[in-house]
């Protein structure tokens, strides 16, 4: 796997190198383990000012992929219960490890610009560009760093180290998780998931599919809009996908399934207008 060329040449570096990790401990990203400080530091953090019931705090995820430009699934904006693409609603914290201390790591951004998929409907092309009001301030050992994109379409396949990171809840009607949490995926062929949701969503392209399907680990309430990072042979990390939807919380038998990056290249280069965002 190659990446595309990164606002910076380290993109995809991580504190975490290539250690691969333990899993068991319970977490919100169901049956996860608490990740590592600055282990994944393009992970977002996206908080809500709703316009009826006030400030929500951490509403979604998202994942930075320059220092202007983030990711996250449209159906964080634009679901049953809102539709708020609104960019002064919402505010980006990168530099996020532990929602419940100041760690003078993070940076609070506001949203300038939000950019939802024209044909998002029923989480067929679940995805959104938020443009930052600022750029974010990098740094070479900084706990902020953007994820590598890939330049084409990629396979996957089981033997894939992929993670998913969020601060989602453990269980549906459960709590945010404080410090990020991390999961351990393997990655299916989206026959998988055509079989298990494909009464209800058309599982299509810029569909990937991933998760346990014995309901050990996966992704849940709060997730969404997060990254879904796959390691690459010179130690960097790709992102393979967003967290877009599932059975609930890792329910036995059905994987999750991500809004695929490959898929979406053209999209993204499409609506990032400088082309220099990504160079």
């Amino acid at each position: 796997m190659e990446p595309v060329e990164a606002p910076e040449k380290d993109c995809g570096r991580s504190v975490r190198r290539s250690r691969q990790p333990r899993y068991g401990a319970i977490g919100r990203i169901i049956h996860g383990k608490q990740s590592v400080r600055g282990a994944w530091p393009w992970q977002v953090s996206l908080q809500l000012l709703h316009p009826q019931f006030g400030f929500l705090g951490h509403w979604c995820g998202g994942v930075m992929i320059s220092n202007e430009w983030l990711l996250t699934a449209a159906h964080c904006i634009h679901n049953d219960l809102f539709n708020l693409p609104l960019a002064a609603l919402w505010t980006a914290v990168v530099g996020e490890w532990d929602r419940d201390v100041e760690e003078l790591s993070e940076q609070r951004i506001p949203v300038e610009e939000i950019i939802l998929h024209e044909r998002f409907h029923n989480f067929q092309h679940d995805i959104a560009l938020m443009k930052l009001a600022r750029p974010v301030k990098l740094a070479g050992e900084s706990r902020i760093r953007a994820v590598c994109l890939p330049t084409k379409r990629l396979g996957y396949n089981q033997t894939d180290l992929c993670i998913a990171t969020g601060w989602g809840r453990d269980a549906e009607d459960g709590i945010l998780a404080g410090k990020l949490l991390e999961a351990k995926v393997p990655v299916h062929d989206n026959a998988i998931c055509r079989k298990k949701y494909g009464h209800t969503v058309n599982i299509r392209s810029g569909h990937l599919c991933a998760g346990h399907l014995d309901g050990s680990s996966g992704t849940c309430v709060g997730d969404s809009g997060g990254p879904l990072q796959c390691a690459m042979r010179d130690g960097r990390w790709i992102l393979a996908g967003i967290t877009s939807f599932g059975s609930g919380c890792a329910k036995p038998g059905f994987p999750d399934v991500y809004t695929r990056m490959s898929y979406y290249l053209p999209w993204i280069r499409a609506k990032i207008r400088t082309p220099r965002d990504l160079d």
